[in-house]
């Protein structure tokens, strides 16, 4: 099987503190990996070190055929001002830009209304983005990702800000991209039932502790979970009450 990315004892500090440590998992073409976990798991530091944003203290990320490997990213969101004049097809088309071409030729035109099709954008290509619903402006993101035609395609969760129909059609837009096209799919996910129904594998991710199976092999298990998310919640709440001003108190953190 086409391992499209290994992530091998990956390990990223901030000022001294540890927010990946040891980690390891494979990503296969065409898979739909989901990635959950509580508030400050590390789950984005996670992507951006994929993206080549942040260098890890130790570890490797092996791309297939690194030289050839293209990436795409959608994030949960973007601050694009309501009077942003340039329309959807034109923004779409940025993703296609590189070197010292800036005009489209005819095969990138061709490609950019297929996407624009495949991701039902071009219903309102002309339409100021600044115009366009969460959904219609996270499509959007989607295609402009999607028009280099990805190997692998990175969502931090891309869903999040979106309403429950348009979550849906997004996701069954990104699995169609991997099964049809063997587009290898990272995303975070806080919603266990879009991972329980879009996901291949899962790895759950918390502080100093990551489990990698089937979505059935992680999400099934409700005990694991409630663990993982209570002890981080903890961590939080004594980090908290250690900061807290309040005098005339003891405070101390709560139990792991």
């Amino acid at each position: 099987m086409l391992h499209r990315v290994r992530v091998s004892h990956l390990q990223v500090s901030f000022n001294g503190e540890e927010v990946l440590n040891d980690l390891s998992f494979d990503v296969s073409a065409g898979e739909m990996f989901a990635v959950i976990g509580p508030n400050g798991a590390g789950k984005s530091t996670l992507l951006k070190s994929i993206l080549g944003l942040i260098q890890p203290q130790n570890g490797r990320i092996v791309l297939d055929d690194e030289s050839k490997t293209v990436v795409g990213y959608v994030p949960q969101s973007r601050v694009i001002d309501d009077e942003t004049p340039i329309s959807a097809r034109d923004f779409v088309s940025l993703g296609q830009l590189s070197g010292f071409f800036p005009w489209p030729s005819m095969q990138e035109r061709k490609v950019l209304r297929e996407i624009m099709s495949f991701t039902d954008t071009d219903r309102f290509a002309r339409k100021p983005i600044g115009k366009l619903s969460g959904g219609e402006r996270q499509r959007v993101f989607l295609a402009q990702a999607l028009v280099r035609h990805p190997d692998l395609l990175l969502l931090d969760e891309s869903t999040a800000n979106l309403d429950p129909d348009a979550q849906e059609r997004m996701m069954e837009l990104v699995q169609k991209a991997a099964s049809d096209w063997g587009v290898s799919v990272i995303f975070i996910s806080h919603d266990l039932e879009l991972v329980r129904k879009y996901a291949d594998r899962v790895l759950l991710m918390s502080r100093g502790f990551y489990k990698t199976g089937t979505k059935q092999e992680i999400l099934n298990d409700q005990a694991m979970l409630k663990n993982v998310y209570q002890s981080i919640s903890s961590e939080a709440d004594g980090a908290l009450q250690q900061k807290s001003p309040s005098a005339g108190l003891s405070l101390s953190a709560s139990p792991r």
